[in-house]
């Protein structure tokens, strides 16, 4: 993660304005969102890039509110993409409601339909569409990101002030132990795996021990 931090905003914004993409064929609001989307990970990457300071001095901590407050100012362009299968499920049944009444109004006016052209019947039929997508995005961009590892990062401020620098208290100590647990639940039959992943982790353990014997042994 400190060596993505490094690269993933030139990655990011590449892979926005890379030909293959035709970024060139998409709307004026496609394109704003593309900026918004670019300086969010702008600013969350200065942000995380900072908090790995060893010692900090009120500017520097200024600076970590002003991205803060920047990446959330422009964080809502990825809503949708934040959408869980619920807010998906709701979008479709918002779009279904729409569809009916739009059937429905039509067949309160089946005469005057039928003497349109098949133009402005099409023309019709592209904006019911057009009014059942924009129901859909409006349900999706209601998702929020309202959860803990987001919300942590406006007590960076006062944890700095009252504790110091952040990664003193970093825990990729603790989550390193897991490796094994998980390369053993990996190797297992993934049923009644904890007798397993026990007699794996004891076995390795016991031919570690032995190497390390014969090492001192061969001394």
């Amino acid at each position: 993660m400190l060596a993505l931090n490094r690269v993933i905003l030139a990655s990011f914004t590449a892979a926005l304005y890379d030909p293959i993409t035709h970024t060139a064929s998409l709307s004026a609001a496609a394109k704003g969102d593309s900026k918004k989307a670019i300086r969010c990970v702008r600013y969350i990457t200065y942000l995380c890039l900072m908090a790995q300071y060893r010692s900090h001095t009120p500017q520097t901590i200024g600076y970590m509110d002003q991205y803060l407050r920047k990446f959330n100012d422009n964080l809502h362009v990825f809503s949708e993409f934040r959408a869980t299968k619920k807010d998906h499920q709701s979008a479709k049944e918002a779009s279904r409601e729409l569809a009916v009444e739009q059937r429905e109004a039509r067949q309160g006016k089946l005469e005057e339909y039928f003497q349109l052209s098949t133009t402005k019947r099409q023309n019709m039929a592209t904006e019911e569409r057009q009014e059942r997508q924009q129901v859909v995005q409006e349900v999706l961009l209601q998702a929020d990101f309202n959860f803990p590892k987001i919300h942590l990062l406006s007590h960076y401020n006062t944890q700095i002030r009252d504790f110091g620098s952040l990664p003193q208290y970093s825990i990729e100590v603790t989550e390193a132990l897991h490796k094994p647990l998980k390369d053993a639940y990996g190797r297992s039959n993934h049923m009644n795996a904890t007798d397993q992943i026990l007699d794996i982790i004891t076995r390795e353990h016991a031919l570690r021990i032995r190497e390390l014997n014969i090492e001192v042994w061969s001394r």
